[in-house]
């Protein structure tokens, strides 16, 4: 949808337009979108094993924007993930969720029974 080298798409920012959030945050019962972390222990300190974060990319087109194609308007579109940082890297929490919009739908479909 953006046109150009993504250099310069990131340097303008104009990937923002349709990101309405950052990619992630930590997670526990002092971090999550809480005004009250500290920042130098989160946002600037160094992951260790035991935190947990998210990653949570997401695309939302709102539905008045003409900037995008017709069949994207109105859509959002985010996947999370919940990482664990261990001693010798990460663990994925949320790896065994359904990732496609077919085992997706077909996961609702089960949970409605």
């Amino acid at each position: 949808l953006l046109e150009g080298p993504v250099e310069r798409v990131l340097e303008l920012g104009l990937q923002r337009r349709w990101t309405l959030h950052g990619t992630g945050h930590m997670l526990g019962m002092d971090v999550h979108d809480c005004a009250a972390a500290r920042r130098e222990a989160y946002v600037d300190g160094t992951l260790e094993p035991g935190m947990c974060l998210t990653v949570e990319p997401g695309l939302y087109f709102q539905a008045d924007d003409l900037t995008v194609p017709q069949e994207y308007r109105g859509i959002g579109v985010r996947i999370e993930d919940d990482i664990l940082v261990t001693e010798d890297g990460n663990r994925n929490l949320s790896s065994d969720l359904p990732r496609t919009s077919t085992d997706v739908e077909a996961w609702m479909a089960r949970l409605k029974g």
